[in-house]
């Protein structure tokens, strides 16, 4: 994470990085034993702490990028 930016809370990276996997919300919050309406808050709030619009734009910042086979 760059320099000034606030960082995320466990919960929040949590849920970022289960969002940034695949997973639908529905999926999340039974993972994580909490409610689709607190996935919905988690994640707002890391969209807004990230400068992010979607969570193709989280995947990209979390997920390393693929093997270069050459």
């Amino acid at each position: 994470m760059k320099a000034g930016r606030p960082g995320l809370t466990l919960s929040e990276a949590r849920v970022a990085r289960l969002i940034a996997e695949g997973r639908s919300d529905a999926e999340i919050a039974e993972h994580l034993a909490i409610t689709v309406v607190d996935v919905d808050a988690e994640l707002a709030e890391v969209f807004r702490k990230l400068g992010l619009r979607s969570r193709t734009e989280l995947a990209l910042l979390l997920l390393p990028p693929p093997d270069d086979p050459s």
